[in-house]
């Protein structure tokens, strides 16, 4: 109960300033107490302790190599244009919700500072102090090698300092939100809003400190470069295609969409709606149900090269095979 009550302190602070957040795409990031060297392709990048850089990425396929390890990735930052940052020592990373609550508000009840950490809360398997436990907490952990804002939507980066207070202001009424004006909390006035920072470990550790003596540490486990989970286009539905002729012509969608992986720059920027957004792609698969119209193996095949196709669509980048 003790740590539980910890933790809701750390959730609730006061109201008074504003903030801005950074613009920048792609950042290497150096947490740890020691400088490192990485290299993507043939451009080496020294990096300091506790330092994070800007890079600017072409669009397409890269290789990384840092500390005898290495990789393929793919670049579809063009798709994506969100904030993400590249974790080559696959440190750990906290991102945590902040509640920030005009306490003065009649609505500011302990019920709804309860109910509100909850619905920001996740469980999550910690070591404190000799003890390990899971606990129900307001922040997530993470060591990905890729972070990304399309998973961490946070307010306040890494270099950002939390503000110890916020304005809060009401959302403008527009056409599309307009019931707003009938509804008794917009009347009453925005009395609390919920904002993400993410942190480096030891700089969530020194935040905590000042709440509690305890000793926190992550469980989480570093995985070899070559272990890591790659994107690739392996379709198990293509040869439950009834006509050979469709077949091929899926065939060929998925050489394309290989082909784009191998280009980098401009010609990945150009070619990246149509590999992406297959207008062909819909063509054909309307002319195949026109000629089978009660025959799906063609739509259930489109179906599954979409979905391994999305991760490219959703995020900027991602782990490839280096054959592919």
């Amino acid at each position: 109960m003790k740590k539980l009550i910890i933790f809701s302190l750390l959730f609730v602070s006061t109201l008074f300033a504003s903030c801005n957040t950074s613009s920048n795409h792609y950042w290497i990031d150096n947490p740890t107490d020691a400088p490192i060297t990485i290299y993507i392709d043939d451009t080496v990048y020294d990096i300091p302790a506790m330092t994070k850089i800007d890079i600017d990425l072409e669009y397409g396929k890269h290789q990384l190599k840092y500390n005898g390890q290495e990789l393929t990735f793919h670049n579809g930052g063009r798709t994506n244009k969100g904030q993400a940052i590249i974790n080559p020592t696959q440190s750990t990373y906290v991102f945590m919700a902040h509640q920030f609550i005009n306490q003065n508000d009649e609505r500011a009840t302990d019920k709804f500072v309860e109910w509100a950490l909850k619905t920001q809360s996740d469980s999550l398997r910690l070591k404190i102090n000799d003890t390990i436990t899971t606990l129900f907490v307001p922040f997530k952990a993470t060591n990905q090698l890729f972070l990304s804002k399309s998973d961490y939507n946070w307010d306040y980066n890494i270099e950002e300092p939390m503000p110890e207070g916020i304005t809060l202001s009401n959302p403008i009424v527009t056409r599309q939100n307009r019931s707003l004006l009938n509804d008794p909390n917009y009347q009453a006035g925005k009395f609390q809003e919920t904002l993400f920072k993410l942190y480096r470990e030891q700089e969530f550790k020194d935040f905590i400190k000042q709440y509690s003596d305890e000793k926190i540490e992550f469980l989480l486990e570093k995985t070899p470069y070559a272990e890591l989970p790659k994107r690739k286009i392996t379709l198990t539905k293509l040869k439950d295609i009834t006509d050979a002729e469709y077949q091929q012509k899926l065939e060929g969608q998925v050489k394309l969409f290989d082909q784009w992986l191998d280009l980098n720059g401009s010609q990945s920027a150009e070619g990246f709606k149509e590999v992406l957004l297959s207008q062909e792609l819909n063509t054909i698969k309307a002319d195949f149900l026109k000629k089978y119209p009660k025959n799906y193996s063609f739509n259930q095949a489109t179906n599954e090269f979409n979905t391994q196709k999305q991760p490219f669509m959703q995020y900027q980048l991602n782990i490839i095979d280096d054959k592919q």
